[in-house]
């Protein structure tokens, strides 16, 4: 034992009618990471299960512990595993012992003390879990079934499989969260027994240990265990690091022999009442004194932080380990909630705190439901002492977490011993909400670590509830854990009666509240901004549920084109039934079933509408060549006359009505009666997706224009305008019919070229007639030519119709000194207006 351990031992000598000194936790804090008498020869069997048996006699029930129920586990576990020995040498079934004793020192009943001695037998033997329920009894048996399926993993890649193994983890948890703390023990037992498994297989093993299983334990507030879980998989994982940490810790105990034990005989003569404890002098008379009659007796608890605890704290400082302060910190054990208070009152009085140390976990517990107060003083001499004060049930609950709160309650106490429900914690209940959500199993993992591992920012909600979030969540993680509705609806927040955006990062205490509109929408950017995997996992359940609608709207919008083409309405099919009878002859796929799947599957394009047609229409279809060719025909020529500049230049465009359909009167016969209408909606965009028409950026098209569609798969329906030159390289894709809503108006972006006699003043003029026709300039750009008689002015500005914009051009064309108007579109193509 080293020197600092020494003084904590003769620490527990100095006890007085007020203050006791357990310093049984600095020695073994120092230890821990180190195996447990798992490393020695195996002892007797009987002797370990013994100790099993004193464990539960140990534990302050309000009934006796069912003995006979663990002897006959016992019993059935040793003909299970007769015979079987484990890599160690050592038999098998002193594995199963071992994880019995941690769970009866855990504070757990017979029940699960019997199902930790047969939580293996079921995957190991022939023994099946209705035998389990015959022979021991059926609580142990939902047990001890829970556990063996965690194990029952298709064979998949290791990160399916742990996604997978750790689902069916969740979902045993809630139906019986004793299955988790089993499970947590056996994996201790594991890790202390880990040195006999290749190294590749222990990597692995401590790294999940470390990712998934300690953090359980944190969550469910089992802080001992945790720490050694932490502690072994370091020792592990960076066995160079945990030596060099573990060295640093042991030297600086050695150099400071005497650390710990003045450090308790400080604390011994604070709360001392009197001379007789060495108290003289201390006291001032304002000073807050301790009353032992008033408020009970203390036990002060020396503790050496473990060595991943110091490396972690020394990474998230950048600052190196050097003095025994930053090892060891003193817990100071009160009877009560006022106590606790009152004994921060008696060592802020007596020693000077450290600014920003203080924290008070009592008034705002942890997620796990800690409670503490957690301050850092500095004595007379300069030396600085961590401080923990808490309550005995808060210490119990610091130790065992859930168990001890158990212990507390009553009532949860007889349910579970009725029908072996616990309730279930509050983080169990959020991962359960979500999980169903996320399929990806890399994703599923990294959310459950996020989760699991994350800093925490407390805030309050405008009722002064308090909820906790990850460090760095927002306004939509909050407005999520709400409700989703809330979420889903969130269009801004206040943060402290102050207007704040979506991305304000939420800090410690900040009260907020969600405005929500109507109109809101989750948006693929707020998948950036949020960081619980709740917010994340119900706004991506929207985006996809949003792209599907886009895509069944797409889909059928196509496959009722095709049909008008052949004189059909889907309408009438849809009434007949003939397009449900059909639509699974596709066998798409789980998700793609039925008249929406086969609408979805159109729309994103895994089946070709011409595929669809000869499934619904397969003897009265026509062929539909002819007419298309003619379409197509009548397309090229129109725009090699537009590029070839055979098009009467001072002609108008073409009359609105054929424009507004995207036809001209050539074309009328070629067209379905009820083409495709753009409609503001269907060029919206709030999803992740994309709209359902998507007006090209090439050409800009205007309302009124007359119009050339294209289908492309994932993309949706893109509108051109007929003359633009990209459209001409699609020409060979299938075609969508498209129509103008009567009277849609939309803010387009539009550019138009002037040519003029280089005239003083005809800028003025022509910037005149854009104000009077309501349209606005966003930027222009004029250069003269023929050596300087002429100009060309490029202006680039926003029109609302096709009729707006011709009125433009035809007002400008008027001005004195105007040569020619022209509409630009890509590569120079484009129509207008011109004289001689």
């Amino acid at each position: 034992m080293s020197p600092g351990l020494e003084a904590a031992s003769s620490a527990a000598a100095t006890t007085t009618s007020t203050t006791s000194v357990d310093s049984s936790s600095a020695a073994t804090s120092v230890t821990s990471g180190r195996a447990d008498d798992s490393s020695r020869p195996h002892r007797d069997l009987q002797s370990l299960f013994d100790e099993v048996l004193a464990e539960l006699h140990n534990q302050t029930r309000p009934e006796p512990p069912d003995v006979g129920l663990v002897d006959r586990a016992f019993n059935l576990a040793t003909k299970a595993h007769a015979g079987q020995v484990r890599r160690s040498g050592e038999p098998y079934l002193i594995h199963p012992v071992r994880v019995a004793r941690t769970i009866a020192r855990l504070g757990l009943g017979a029940c699960s003390v019997a199902a930790g001695l047969l939580h293996d037998s079921v995957e190991d033997s022939e023994l099946t879990v209705p035998d389990v329920a015959e022979l021991v009894g059926p609580d142990v048996a939902i047990i001890v079934d829970g556990v063996t399926k965690m194990g029952k993993v298709p064979y998949l890649s290791r990160q399916e499989q742990q996604a997978e193994s750790f689902r069916k983890m969740l979902l045993a948890m809630s139906q019986d969260i004793r299955v988790l703390l089993v499970k947590l023990a056996d994996r201790l037992d594991n890790m202390q027994t880990l040195e006999h498994m290749p190294l590749r297989k222990r990597v692995r093993i401590s790294r999940e240990t470390m990712e998934i299983y300690a953090p359980l334990a944190h969550q469910l507030g089992l802080q001992e265990l945790r720490s050694e879980l932490e502690n072994l998989s370091f020792n592990y994982l960076e066995p160079a690091e945990y030596e060099n940490v573990t060295g640093k810790v042991e030297s600086l105990l050695a150099a400071a022999p005497r650390f710990i034990q003045n450090g308790v005989e400080e604390f011994v003569k604070a709360f001392a009442v009197g001379e007789e404890h060495g108290a003289r002098g201390m006291f001032r008379d304002d000073d807050v004194r301790w009353e032992a009659e008033r408020f009970g007796e203390i036990t002060i608890k020396p503790r050496v932080r473990t060595t991943y605890e110091m490396y972690r704290a020394q990474n998230a400082r950048d600052k190196s380990i050097d003095h025994a302060s930053d090892i060891v910190q003193y817990e100071i054990i009160v009877s009560d909630r006022t106590a606790c208070y009152v004994a921060l009152g008696v060592v802020h009085s007596l020693f000077k705190p450290v600014p920003g140390s203080f924290r008070d976990h009592i008034a705002l517990p942890r997620p796990n439901h800690y409670q503490a107060l957690h301050t850092t003083v500095v004595n007379r001499s300069g030396v600085r002492r961590r401080v923990h004060i808490r309550s005995r049930a808060m210490d119990a609950v610091a130790s065992r977490g859930i168990v001890a709160e158990w212990e507390r309650d009553s009532t949860a106490v007889a349910e579970q011993s009725q029908n072996g429900a616990w309730r279930r914690p509050m983080w169990l209940k959020e991962v359960l909400d979500w999980q169903e959500e996320v399929s990806d199993p890399h994703e599923f993992i990294a959310a459950v670590k996020a989760d699991l591992f994350a800093d925490e920012v407390y805030v309050f909600t405008p009722q002064g509830d308090i909820r906790t979030f990850r460090k760095g969540a927002t306004p939509i993680d909050f407005a999520f854990a709400i409700h989703t509705d809330v979420g889903s609806r969130a269009s801004g927040a206040r943060v402290n009666g102050q207007l704040v955006p979506l991305r304000y990062q939420l800090r410690q205490g900040d009260t907020v509240e969600i405005i929500t509109s109507p109109k809101a929408r989750p948006r693929r950017e707020w998948l950036k901004m949020c960081r619980s995997a709740r917010a994340r996992a119900r706004i991506k359940h929207f985006l996809r549920a949003e792209e599907r609608t886009r895509l069944r709207s797409i889909g059928r919008s196509l496959i009722e084109q095709a049909l008008g083409l052949q004189g059909r309405a889907l309408s009438e099919l849809e009434e007949q039934g003939v397009v449900a009878e059909k639509a699974d002859t596709f066998h798409l796929g789980r998700d793609l079933k039925g008249v929406d799947g086969l609408y979805e599957a159109a729309g994103a394009g895994l089946l070709t509408v011409e595929k669809i047609m000869d499934v619904l229409l397969p003897r009265e279809r026509s062929e539909p060549e002819p007419r298309a060719s003619r379409s197509e025909a009548n397309l090229f020529t129109r725009m090699l006359r537009s590029l070839s500049g055979r098009k009467d230049r001072n002609a108008a465009p073409q009359d609105a009505t054929a424009a507004g359909r995207g036809l001209d009167a050539t074309e009328h016969e070629g067209a379905p009666e009820t083409p495709i209408q753009i409609t503001r909606s269907s060029i919206d965009s709030l999803g992740s997706g994309g709209p359902m028409i998507q007006l090209a950026s090439c050409c800009n098209p205007v309302p009124g224009d007359p119009l050339f569609g294209f289908f492309v798969p994932n993309k949706g329906i893109i509108a051109h305008v007929e003359t633009c030159p990209d459209a001409l390289e699609l020409i060979g894709e299938r075609r969508v019919y498209l129509a103008w809503e009567p009277g849609l108006e939309l803010s387009r972006a539009v550019t138009v070229e002037v040519r003029t006699t280089n005239t003083v003043g005809l800028l003025a003029e022509m910037s005149r007639v854009f104000s009077h026709h309501g349209v606005n300039i966003k930027q222009a750009n004029c250069r003269t030519y023929d050596s300087g008689q002429r100009a060309i002015n490029t202006f680039h500005a926003t029109v609302g119709a096709l009729e707006q914009l011709h009125s433009l051009m035809q007002a400008l064309q008027e001005i004195d000194g105007v040569l020619a108007v022209r509409r630009v579109f890509g590569r120079s193509a484009g129509y207008g207006y011109g004289r001689s």
